[in-house]
Parts: C-alpha cells; sequence; structure tokens
C-alpha cells in the first residue's frame, strides 16, 4: 500500500471561492426547508387560511383549538416530514449510482411539483398532498447536500461550510416568518406562505450545474481524471496529492469490502455499528429537543397570551435570532468541536425549557400580565439561541463525517430517515401536547426540557470528537474513543482526537508556536 502524501499546511493554504460557492449553492436545499417549517405554521392564525379551511376564528384566550382544527394541523405539518422519510430512503441509492449534483437536481425538480399543488390547494386534503410530495424533496436534498458539502470542502473547514446547511434552513425560517407578517391579512397570502419556496428550487435546479461533482464519487465511479480535475479547481496544488491520496485509501478499503450492503452498517467490524448508532441518534434526537414545536407552532402559542399579530411578530423576533445565532456555529465548530457545542447546547436547552415551563404554569395568570408574556418569548427566545449554536448544524455535521466512503450513502440515508421520522412524531403529536386537557404549555416545556438533559449525557457518554479528522481516518478515531472509560467521557466534555492535534501541529509549526495540550 502506497503511503499517503504528507499533510499540507492546513491553516495557512487559502481556501478557494469554488469551494464556498459549491457549498453555498447546494445550501439552498436547506433554504428550502426551512422556509417551510417558517410559513406554514404562522399560516395557522391567518384569518384568510382559517376561512379557506373551515377552521373558524382563532380561539379566545385560554382557549383550545377544536379537536379537528388541532388534527388537522398537526397533519399538515407531519406529513411533510412523512413525505421525507419517503424520500430520504432511496437517496443514498441515487447519490451512490447517479452521483451527488443529478440527485440535488431530482428532488429540486420534486419540490417545484409540490409547490405548485400548494399554492393551488383549495382545502386541507389537497394541501396534505402537495405538503407530502414536498416532504419527498427535501427528504432527499437534507441528505445529499451535506454528503456533498463534506465531501467538495477541506478538511480544515469541513464543519464550517456544511453548517451552512442549518445556516441556510434559519435563514429560510426566518425569510417565512417575515412574509407570514407581511402577509396575514391578505386571505389569499398563505398561499405563498407554502409555494414561495418554490422560487428556491428553481434557483437549485439552475446553480447546481455550474458546480462541480464529488471528487470522491467520480473516483469511485472510476472516473479519475475528472476527480484529479475537480481537485485541482476545489483545492491548493500542494493539497490535492494528499487529498487524493485519502480518496485513494479509502476506496481501497471499499474494494477490499467488496459492494457493500445494508447490513455493513450494523456489522462490528471498523465499528460500523457503532457509528450507525451515534449517526442515527444524533439526528433522531435532534427532533427531540423541542425544536419543531416551536418552530412549527410558535405563533399558535404566543397566540394563547398575545394577539394573533404581535405573535407572529413575536415569532419573528424568534426566527431572526435563530438566524443570527447559527453564525455562532460556523465561527466555533472547527475550533470547539462538534462534541463541545452538543453538550453546552443540550443543558441551556434544557434550563431555558424548565424556566418556560415554570412562567407558562397555571400558577401564574400571564393572561393579564404583559411583563410574563414578554418573559416567556424571551426565554423561548434563549432556548432557540441554544439550539442554533448546537444541535440545529452540529445535529447534520456528524453523520456526515462519521461514515466511511463506501457507506455513506446507505448510512446518511437511515440518519436522515430516522431524523424525519422523529419529525413526523413531534410535528404530529404537538398540537395535540398543547391542548389544556393533555399538556398545556408548561407540560411539553418539561417533556422537552427532559429530553434535552438526555441528549448531554448521552453526548457526553458516546458521541466521539470529529473535529479536523479525516473522513478516511475516522475509524480509528472512533475505536480510541471507545476504549476511553465512561468516567473520563463524562469528566472530559471536551476531547481533540489526535490526528486533530496532528493537523495543528503541522499549522503551528511554521509559527514557531507549539499545539495546545489536548485531551485525545
Amino acid at each position: 500500500m502506497t503511503a499517503a502524501a504528507p499533510l499540507p499546511t492546513l491553516g495557512v493554504a487559502k481556501v478557494k471561492p469554488l469551494v464556498y460557492a459549491s457549498a453555498a449553492v447546494a445550501a439552498i436545499g436547506g433554504l428550502i426547508f426551512g422556509y417551510d417549517i417558517g410559513g406554514s405554521g404562522g399560516t395557522f392564525t391567518m384569518d384568510g387560511f382559517r376561512d379557506q379551511m373551515d377552521w373558524g376564528p382563532l380561539p379566545a384566550s385560554g382557549q383550545s383549538e377544536k379537536k379537528s382544527v388541532s388534527d388537522a394541523q398537526g397533519w399538515i405539518t407531519s406529513v411533510f416530514a412523512l413525505g421525507a422519510v419517503a424520500g430520504s430512503i432511496p437517496s443514498g441509492y441515487f447519490t451512490d449510482k447517479f452521483g451527488r449534483r443529478p440527485t440535488l437536481m431530482l428532488y429540486a425538480m420534486i419540490f417545484i411539483v409540490s409547490a405548485v399543488i400548494m399554492g393551488v390547494s383549495p382545502n386541507v386534503a389537497c394541501l396534505d398532498v402537495g405538503r407530502f410530495i414536498g416532504g419527498i424533496g427535501v427528504g432527499g436534498l437534507s441528505m445529499a447536500t451535506t454528503m456533498y458539502q463534506s465531501e467538495i470542502a477541506p478538511e480544515r473547514i469541513r464543519g464550517m461550510l456544511v453548517a451552512l446547511q442549518q445556516l441556510s434552513i434559519t435563514f429560510g425560517i426566518f425569510l417565512a416568518a417575515l412574509f407570514n407578517v407581511g402577509l396575514q391579512h391578505w386571505s389569499q397570502g398563505w398561499r405563498f406562505s407554502y409555494m414561495g419556496n418554490g422560487f428556491f428550487a428553481v434557483a437549485l435546479l439552475v446553480l447546481i450545474f455550474f458546480c462541480p461533482e464529488s471528487p470522491r464519487w467520480l473516483h469511485k465511479v472510476g472516473r479519475v481524471d475528472e476527480a484529479k480535475a475537480t481537485l485541482h479547481k476545489v483545492l491548493n496544488d500542494d493539497e490535492v496529492e494528499h487529498e487524493y491520496d485519502m480518496i485513494c485509501q479509502d476506496e481501497r478499503v471499499a474494494l477490499a469490502a467488496a459492494k457493500s450492503k445494508w447490513s455493513d452498517l450494523f456489522r462490528a467490524h471498523h465499528h460500523m455499528s457503532y457509528r450507525t448508532f451515534v449517526g442515527t441518534m444524533v439526528l433522531f434526537l435532534q427532533q427531540f429537543t423541542g425544536i419543531n414545536a416551536i418552530m412549527y407552532f410558535a405563533p399558535v402559542i404566543f397566540a394563547d397570551f398575545l394577539s394573533s399579530n404581535l405573535a407572529l411578530l413575536a415569532n419573528l423576533l424568534l426566527q431572526f435570532l435563530n438566524f443570527v445565532s447559527t453564525f455562532i456555529t460556523i465561527a466555533c465548530v472547527d475550533k470547539f468541536g462538534r462534541r463541545t457545542l452538543l453538550i453546552y447546547g443540550s443543558f441551556m436547552m434544557a434550563v431555558f425549557s424548565y424556566v418556560v415551563a415554570i412562567l407558562s404554569s397555571h400558577s401564574f395568570n400571564y393572561n393579564e400580565s404583559n411583563v410574563l408574556a414578554a418573559l416567556i418569548v424571551v426565554f423561548c427566545a434563549l432556548y432557540v439561541i441554544s439550539f442554533a449554536y448546537s444541535w440545529g448544524p452540529v445535529g447534520w455535521i456528524v453523520p456526515a463525517e462519521i461514515f466511511p466512503m463506501h457507506l455513506r450513502g446507505k448510512g446518511m440515508s437511515i440518519t436522515t430517515t430516522g431524523n424525519w421520522l422523529a419529525n413526523f412524531a413531534i410535528g404530529r403529536l404537538t398540537p395535540e401536547l398543547l391542548r389544556k386537557e393533555v399538556f398545556d404549555l408548561y407540560g411539553t416545556f418539561v417533556f422537552f426540557g427532559s429530553c434535552c438533559v438526555g441528549m448531554g449525557f448521552f453526548t457526553l457518554l458516546f458521541v466521539p470528537e470529529t473535529r479536523s479528522v479525516a473522513l478516511e481516518q475516522m475509524t480509528e478515531v472512533v475505536g480510541k474513543f471507545r476504549k476511553m472509560s465512561y468516567v473520563k467521557r463524562l469528566t472530559h466534555w471536551r476531547l481533540q482526537p489526535e490526528a486533530a492535534v496532528a493537523h495543528k501541529e503541522v499549522e503551528m509549526a511554521g509559527s514557531g508556536k507549539h499545539a495546545p495540550a489536548l485531551v485525545a
């Protein structure tokens, strides 16, 4: 076996603009998803939408929606996630068979069809059909986007570029919330809340033509010359040899394992069953932060103690903070690591969820207190900020990094499917949980806060640090983490693999400095 080329001077060489441009174009898939999240929930308080769906006016403060309306809201929200499950299952096959770019284009076209159906829907049934088809599109895009970004990016900025997916999701949510505020008094404005992201799908379909295919996929299917040409486009010349050798090493492992099977994801060899467990649980648990209970239903929640107009404005504030806070991840994820952000985010979300639960409990008469209503909005905002720098983007980064090349498509199909199944469950159940006779707002936030506590301990015990680790070196990193005692995992929040330390030492060598001593 040929030795890998020496590491280039990481951190010194500049990243080519084409890398950023390609990652940003792929991230339009996240923008489509985000617009859906921010758009649908806001329509539930719009008079024009409620009249069209024959729901009647918003219930008076302190009262619950009719059971039939809660059911309809749950299905409108969750059927999108159900479609995403259907879209994410074959996405791994498509990305492996046809390439990352053609898969992005296919799912963009599917979403364009759904946007038209949603925009002309006369009733809930037709809207549900459009949202199911739209879910198929977004389910495929959510997997293919992060895969493409992680494979087109140099490893030193891979976390930052994959975080663009979450940034684009939060920007899409913010845009939809902004449009909802402006469209709420127009009887047909709700239609643009559902179909507006179709324009983003058209943009993705056009712009992806100008982006390169993943060099890892090109090499995998035998298009070696194209793979090398693409590497020269996206990397500096002194990085190409090392990166290509790493790809070849990974490909040799794939060839030695012959044709990969779904069952390979659950084998002990190369810690694959453990990696599948971690990747699946991270994306599955992401939904149990309760974030989509806020993202989808914030206007409905706030309408309980604010006017419908103020509820939409409060929702707009949350979505703006959600978008801005994602920049924290872009600045920090490759500096402090994935594990650290997940842990801090989990426990901070738990604290803020419990505070909202206390403030909204029946011991307070929040209908008569503007100050208390404002406090609930503030702590919901702090909760959203905590999600935006942690489980939001990092929840997608970890699964995108943890699988080897020959199983990445299948592995991310499973992890993405798990995420959408959880999304479906949360979207379907939240309107029921919020009913006064069930959990109400108090019990709902106690439930999600407790989930966040559990997620913090899950990260401490089971999630290895993958910062600055070459995709081809992940087996060694996972193996060393598994050998650590549970006590050491619990007491050392911030871990750094030896591979990352090696890269840091190379980077610091030229400046005469020494890499800091970090826990391995």
